[in-house]
């Protein structure tokens, strides 16, 4: 069994998956195709899974991909080492218990290329948080297409929710599809919290935005942080800067609306870390599906802005989603811990799930 990933976001979702099955005496091979190469080893100490057996790529230039020009130079990259390493990486899917089988998770670049590789190799796809549709082939782009093209290839498609379910029985998906009950994430965050490991403020909001669907419209990005500036005039801000976002800023001259006293840029922390900062946050303000799932799990206050989710976790209690309006961002900010709710604590765990139906002898066959 492998495992192929290539972004922290699909690291932090199928670390549980992973855990569990070295648990029960299965050791998948991990291979990373390196679309965030350099974020990779410390996220997988963090989370104690091991890090990459092998790398199909290491970004570009050995640095994270940043920008859309930087997907063709690993794309040629990782199709090249793909063809040398068939026979490894066939070898590799067959070891442990179970069918033959590549996992992939979620609806990256990565996950698509993991579905084609077990294709090529003629294995077993199984697709972690199969199922999610937002409805609108460009709403998230490419994420949405990504997604259905998985789920044409896989034969068996890990849901994170009944909806996901409907979804894919609506479409007539072939293979197995297993109902998880909630996203894999749901393992990660009853842990005991970590330090955080810098000095925060008593009372702050939190700022993570990250997604090429805002970072790529310079006019949505700059009405955000005209927004931020006046939040900061009456609270303190942590602004997370994540490399994609700070690279961004400074292409669209942006760079400028982040200089304010109430508003303070603070690295990007490891995933345990960031998860320890969102709870001492009062809410949180983002762009990210992850994260919105994350809020809605510890009923945290949430704005989400982005057109569509796919994910309905959170949307009918702790998280507002905004679409295109702006104003919809200033009335959360108006009252935000006015959405906190209660958490969704020891609930069965979707990872668990996911290990049964992995090592089965006979799901998605």
């Amino acid at each position: 069994m492998i495992f192929v990933y290539g972004t922290t976001g699909e690291l932090i979702k199928i670390a549980p998956v992973v855990r569990r099955l070295r648990d029960s005496g299965v050791e998948p091979v991990m291979v990373c195709t390196g679309q965030q190469f350099q974020q990779i080893p410390p996220m997988s100490d963090d989370l104690g899974v091991p890090q990459p057996h092998l790398w199909l790529a290491r970004g570009r230039g050995g640095h994270d991909l940043e920008r859309s020009a930087d997907i063709p130079v690993w794309g040629v990259r990782l199709a090249v080492q793909i063809l040398r390493q068939r026979a490894v990486l066939k070898g590799a899917a067959s070891t442990g218990p179970g069918v033959p089988t590549v996992v992939v998770h979620g609806d990256t670049f990565t996950t698509v290329i993991g579905t084609l590789i077990g294709k090529l190799i003629g294995v077993r796809v199984a697709h972690i948080e199969a199922g999610l549709r937002s409805g609108s082939w460009q709403s998230p782009f490419p994420e949405e297409l990504n997604r259905r093209l998985v789920s044409k290839l896989a034969r068996l498609h890990l849901c994170p929710g009944p909806e996901a379910v409907e979804n894919l029985e609506r479409e007539g998906t072939a293979g197995a599809i297993i109902d998880t009950h909630r996203n894999t994430v749901y393992d990660n965050l009853f842990d005991p919290p970590v330090p955080v490991g810098f000095d925060v403020p008593e009372r702050f909001g939190l700022v993570s935005i990250h997604r090429f669907e805002l970072l790529r419209k310079a006019d949505d990005l700059r009405q955000v942080l005209e927004v931020l500036r006046e939040t900061a005039d009456r609270d303190t801000l942590l602004f997370v800067d994540h490399p994609t976002t700070m690279a961004a800023l400074t292409g669209h001259g942006l760079d400028g609306l982040l200089e304010h006293p109430n508003l303070r840029r603070i690295p990007r922390v490891a995933y345990q870390r960031f998860i320890s900062l969102l709870r001492q946050s009062e809410y949180l303000v983002t762009d990210s599906g992850g994260s919105q799932e994350e809020c809605g799990y510890l009923g945290h206050p949430c704005v989400v802005h982005r057109d569509r989710s796919e994910r309905s976790v959170g949307l009918d209690g702790s998280v507002l989603l905004t679409g295109a309006d702006i104003g919809e961002l200033r009335r959360f900010l108006v009252d935000p811990t006015s959405w906190r709710t209660e958490p969704q604590g020891h609930l069965e765990s979707p990872s668990d799930l996911c290990v049964e139906h992995l090592i089965a002898p006979d799901s998605g066959r």
